[in-house]
């Protein structure tokens, strides 16, 4: 064959051969962004106000779409079997993710969800009725471990986050009272306020507009540090001198396990970017939540592995079931 032919041969073939196509960048539809939890809960007004960012930056609408129920656990079973290819996300926390897993009989595990960030932490607080007769978490403290099962806490149910710190708080003085599990955080609060149990732990956004108004007593932060909404309450790690004393819930975007590294690095970046802004650090702490800075993937991961060691040896120390 001469080799002009030769030639021609070649470039026809070469122009018939397959030619790869690279895929459309992501994302290049709507995300939907799962909350397991009623509208105008806690994580449901943090995961909003990321959402309309990362709809900013990445171009595509992150919707929000309430699936509440079972404590969580409703919204989480939906994403955990959703596809993995980035278009499903969680609104997920320590209560959906870490304590349920741990305690009830759920469809889904810890190990089915990956993160692709962590975006706010939520303190809590230890407060009474403004009359009870400790005035402050040393006093408290001594009241307790001298009258052991006298006094009374509420939760928001057996098994709820505000049981467990509850619980390592007790178990850090060395300290018994009597629980007292309500159907949600307002019955508790309302019921505390009103004299009918002693104290609760709730979080920094159920309880600041009350400590302000000389409606609760406040013994101190569950947290190290201090609480943009709460400036005049410290940490219990110095009220009541327990050093280690340091335990909150996380709110961050989680996706199946299986869902490509690319994309969840991509929601990430664009998370860290939404945290920076002064707009989104104003609404969170105007909330009484604390925003995440420039956490990694890796570090997210970290911090969830932690949380899940440390609150699962506080249920089997406490026996806490969920009934």
């Amino acid at each position: 064959m001469p080799h002009i032919l030769r030639t021609l041969v070649w470039s026809c073939a070469a122009a018939l051969a397959p030619v790869a196509i690279a895929a459309p960048p992501y994302p290049v539809k709507a995300v939907k962004v799962v909350v397991p939890w009623p509208a105008g809960q806690a994580t449901d007004i943090v995961a909003r106000v990321v959402s309309e960012r990362l709809t900013a930056s990445l171009g595509q609408p992150f919707v929000i779409d309430n699936k509440a129920g079972a404590g969580g656990a409703l919204g989480s079973d939906f994403v955990a079997h959703a596809p993995a290819d980035g278009y499903t996300l969680l609104a997920g926390s320590s209560g959906s993710i870490t304590v349920n897993p741990l305690i009830r009989k759920t469809s889904y595990a810890s190990s089915d969800f990956t993160t692709a960030g962590i975006v706010a932490t939520v303190p809590y607080v230890l407060v009474s009725r403004q009359d009870f007769p400790a005035k402050d978490a040393e006093a408290l403290v001594a009241l307790i471990k001298s009258n052991p099962t006298k006094y009374t806490y509420a939760s928001s149910g057996s098994g709820s986050m505000q049981h467990l710190v509850m619980e390592l708080f007790l178990n850090s003085i060395n300290g018994k009272t009597v629980h007292v599990p309500y159907k949600g955080s307002a019955p508790a609060l309302t019921d505390v306020m009103g004299g009918r149990v002693d104290f609760v732990f709730d979080t920094v956004t159920a309880v600041a507009a009350h400590v302000k108004a000389g409606k609760l007593r406040a013994y101190g932060l569950s947290t190290r540090n201090s609480s943009a909404a709460l400036p005049d309450v410290r940490p219990l790690a110095q009220t009541a001198g327990i050093a280690d004393f340091d335990l909150y819930a996380w709110i961050g975007f989680m996706a199946p396990s299986a869902t490509p590294e690319a994309e969840l690095n991509l929601i990430n970046k664009a998370i860290q970017e939404a945290i920076a802004m002064p707009a989104v650090r104003e609404q969170y702490r105007t909330l009484g939540v604390e925003p995440v800075d420039r956490l990694s993937r890796a570090e997210a991961k970290r911090l969830i592995a932690d949380e899940h060691a440390r609150l699962g040896k506080v249920i089997k120390e406490s026996n806490i079931s969920e009934n």
